[in-house]
């Protein structure tokens, strides 16, 4: 199992931490020449503006919606990530850094409430770094990254997933028929690859949220689109089977490691040298080699 942790909106929430005046408060950070917004808070999302719009085209919100823009400080966004990455290690035995405010934990072979392990750690991030956070659980990185996006939604706009996703989502603990009813209310956009014009084809052939995707035949999206589209298809389908394939990869791993280690007869065999062999015969070089060289004396 596989969990996603994303620090949400973060350059803006770095901001935050040391400026507490921002919060509740629309704000973008601008990119290092102030050209173009690079990270906005929910406020300013709420109000139209869009990831790497230009400043120019949203700079009039200043005054008609209190907008407040700050330059990029990228070394304090890198000590911020550094500290984040540096806690959620504390709970998997394995991490993926993916970026500066994502990460992939593995939880393979842990069993511990996943979502109580979750929410444990994202109150640990906030509490040491100031820095909210969405937790995402799935068998695949793909179902992760899923789940993460309908946590950090289902946080922000109230409404739009159970209430009970808010914040930690984790696929593994939900049943078959609440899993399909999440993928039909989820945009096939929202799929880690899918980008914007993947989407609007693949809504143009009748695909329209994640779950039309995981049924749509798998031969017709390799021949329309690609590979890369086709593996992620099928990252996204049948969670348990995947959960379970990689427990019968676990045991298959731990019988082939019991194995190896318990020598053949042939390879022990194989192993001895023989009377006629030349490793039996040191040579007049080898046993001088051998032999201890005298003391230099001390006198």
């Amino acid at each position: 199992m596989y969990a996603l942790i994303d620090g949400n909106n973060f350059y803006v929430s770095c901001e935050r931490v040391f400026a507490p005046r921002l919060l509740g408060k629309p704000v973008v950070v601008l990119s290092s020449n102030d050209g173009a917004c690079i990270a906005r808070s929910n406020e300013a999302k709420d109000l139209g503006v869009k990831m790497a719009q230009p400043w120019f085209q949203v700079r009039r919100l200043e005054k008609t919606a209190g907008l407040i823009a700050v330059s990029a400080n990228h070394e304090l966004y890198g000590d911020m990530s550094a500290r984040m990455m540096a806690i959620e290690a504390r709970y998997a035995p394995r991490q993926e850094i993916y970026s500066i405010d994502e990460s992939f934990l593995d939880f393979d072979g842990v069993r511990d409430d996943l979502v109580a392990v979750g929410r444990h750690m994202r109150a640990a991030i906030l509490q040491e770094t100031g820095i909210p956070t969405s937790v995402g659980f799935g068998a695949t990185k793909t179902l992760a990254k899923l789940a993460n996006n309908i946590a950090k939604t289902a946080d922000r706009k109230p409404g739009s997933y159970p209430a009970g996703l808010a914040q930690v989502c984790d696929f593994g603990r939900l049943p078959r028929d609440e899993l399909d009813a999440l993928f039909a209310a989820t945009d096939v956009g929202a799929v880690w690859g899918v980008g914007r014009k993947t989407t609007e084809r693949l809504k143009a052939g009748g695909v329209h949220t994640v779950l039309d995707l995981l049924r749509a035949d798998i031969t017709t999206l390799r021949r329309q689109f690609s590979v890369v589209l086709e593996k992620r298809c099928a990252s996204c389908t049948a969670p348990r089977a995947c959960r379970s394939t990689m427990r019968r990869r676990h045991a298959s791993r731990s019988s082939c490691r019991a194995r190896s280690a318990r020598p053949s007869r042939r390879s022990t065999a194989s192993s001895r040298p023989s009377a006629s062999s030349p490793r039996a015969r040191p040579s007049a070089c080898a046993s001088k080699a051998a032999s201890p060289a005298p003391s230099a004396s001390t006198s």
